[in-house]
C-alpha cells in the first residue's frame, strides 16, 4: 500500500503546475484540503501566493485550516519512500520536509535523482545523436553541412563512454540502494 501511495504521490508531483487560484476557487475552496494537497505534493507552503490571489475576490483564506491541512499532507510527503520515488521521476526534494528529517531523507533522494539525471542526459545523448544521423540521410544536404552534422557525431561519440560510464554507475547505486532499503 505505501508503495502505491508513493508511486501516486510522485504522479502529483510529475503533473502538478504552480498555478494560483482563481477568484472563483477560492470562493469555494476547501483550506484543509488545499493544504493537505499541497504537502502531499512536496510543495513549500503557498498560504501568501492564495491569499494574494483571493485578495483579488476580496476572499480572506483559512490559514489555520490550511497549515493543518499541509502539515498532515508534509507528513505523509516527507516518508523516504515518497522522496526516493518522487526523486526517481525527476520530482522530489527533501528540502520541503522538517530539517530534523533531512539526513533521514538526502539518501534516498540523492540516489534516486542521480539516477535520473543520468538517464536523463544518456536519452538527450541519444536523441541528440540519432537526430544528427537523421540529417545525414538527406541527399540534398550541404558538403559543409555534411562535414558539420559528422563533426558533432564525432563530439557526441566521444563523450559516449562517459555518459555511458555515468549511467551505468547511477543505475547500479539505484540498484543496490534499492536491494538495501526494501524499495
Amino acid at each position: 500500500m505505501r508503495l502505491v501511495y508513493a508511486l501516486l504521490t510522485a504522479s502529483v508531483l510529475m503533473f502538478s503546475g504552480c498555478t494560483v487560484m482563481t477568484v472563483k476557487e477560492c470562493q469555494v475552496a476547501d483550506w484543509l484540503d488545499v493544504g493537505q494537497r499541497d504537502g502531499t505534493a512536496g510543495r513549500y507552503n503557498r498560504f501568501a501566493q492564495y491569499e494574494k490571489a483571493c485578495a483579488k475576490g476580496n476572499i480572506q483564506p483559512n490559514q489555520s485550516l490550511y497549515e493543518l491541512g499541509y502539515i498532515k499532507g508534509r507528513f505523509d510527503y516527507c516518508q523516504p519512500e515518497t522522496i526516493f520515488y518522487a526523486s526517481l521521476n525527476g520530482g522530489g526534494s527533501y528540502q520541503v520536509c522538517p530539517y530534523v528529517q533531512h539526513a533521514q531523507l538526502k539518501p534516498y533522494h540523492d540516489v534516486a535523482s542521480q539516477y535520473y539525471q543520468a538517464k536523463k542526459a544518456k536519452d538527450e545523448w541519444f536523441d541528440e545523436l540519432e537526430r544528427y544521423q537523421t540529417y545525414l540521410l538527406d541527399n540534398r544536404l550541404s558538403r559543409e553541412n555534411r562535414e558539420s552534422y559528422i563533426r558533432r557525431i564525432r563530439e557526441l561519440k566521444i563523450k559516449q563512454e562517459r555518459m555511458e560510464f555515468n549511467y551505468f554507475e547511477a543505475e547500479r547505486k539505484l540498484a543496490r540502494f534499492q536491494r538495501e532499503h526494501g524499495l
